[in-house]
């Protein structure tokens, strides 16, 4: 009879210690996940689970060659081992090295040509690189593979801003909002988009959303107030502007906003005292400071 209770015990060990690793991994306590997979280690130096998790720890510490020679430790038992592959391009695409980053990530979408992470990090790549149209291909196959995955899509419609097109950009942008209809980044970006396009009545839809996620947003509340002022809703944009300020009477914007109130409903000396504020708040800012020397001129 074989005693296989040693061996047993063994895994049963080290499958306890890369549990342990992922906890403090989640709560993102990386030194100690890692001493726990490096025990893994020491009772199982095969164990690919635990030595791309060494890896991927040691990339998060920055740690580049730590990472690359665990790496290397894991493809050297199996070479088509291609999260290891995945591991190692980061590696080396944080040290800028891009062409070996490329050929790891190319290696690791021919092994496994279903796996969206392989196609995103090409995206990624050619991001960094300002190659916009190739990095949209590479995004566009990743979310054929993973149409769930929230954060393609967003990233898709990064890419898209970086190429101009802002229409099929914004289209991406609400693709996110289906999916999470409380992703306030989202909310944000449209709202400002729309503003720069000058849709005020869409930014405003946008604002109102943001504004039931958080309702003391004073930055959104002014910029609510600009929107208003744009549609000639001034009695809105005076209770949004006043509300902002009675949460945060320090941010120069609001005061500018309110500046532009009293230019557009006559009150010169009032204006004038708003972008004073503004000015001693932010002296660096030129929009403040054109519009006091604008209102100076007119009193």
């Amino acid at each position: 009879m074989i005693n296989l209770t040693k061996k047993n015990t063994k895994q049963s060990e080290v499958e306890e210690l890369i549990d342990q690793g992922l906890t403090h991994y989640e709560l993102y306590e990386y030194d100690k996940a890692l001493d726990c997979l490096l025990q893994a280690f020491e009772l199982e130096p095969t164990n690919g689970i635990v030595l791309r998790g060494i890896a991927n720890i040691y990339i998060l510490l920055k740690d580049f060659e730590k990472a690359i020679e665990y790496c290397e430790k894991a493809l050297a038992i199996n070479p088509k081992d291609f999260t290891a592959l995945l591991i190692l391009g980061s590696a080396y695409f944080q040290q800028h090295k891009i062409e070996k980053a490329e050929s790891l990530f190319r290696k690791a979408a021919e092994i496994n040509p279903e796996s969206s992470d392989a196609w995103f990090n090409l995206g990624a790549l050619y991001k960094t690189l300002k190659e916009y149209d190739e990095a949209l291909e590479y995004f566009q196959k990743a979310v054929s593979l993973e149409p769930e995955d929230i954060m393609l899509y967003f990233t898709i419609a990064e890419t898209l801003e970086d190429l101009d097109n802002i229409d099929e950009s914004m289209k991406y942008y609400y693709l996110v909002l289906e999916k999470d209809p409380e992703a306030y980044p989202i909310w944000i970006r449209l709202a400002e988009l729309h503003y720069q396009r000058k849709e005020f009545k869409k930014s405003e839809k946008c604002m109102l959303r943001i504004m039931k996620l958080d309702p003391e947003n004073h930055i959104m509340l002014n910029n609510l107030g600009c929107v208003y002022l744009e549609l000639g809703e001034l009695k809105k944009a005076l209770k949004c502007i006043n509300k902002a300020l009675k949460l945060n009477a320090d941010f120069s914007h609001t005061w500018h906003s309110l500046g532009e109130y009293h230019e557009i409903t006559g009150n010169k000396e009032k204006a004038l005292e708003c972008y004073q504020n503004a000015v001693d708040l932010d002296p660096e800012n030129r929009e403040h400071k054109e519009a006091l020397k604008n209102i100076q001129k007119k009193n």
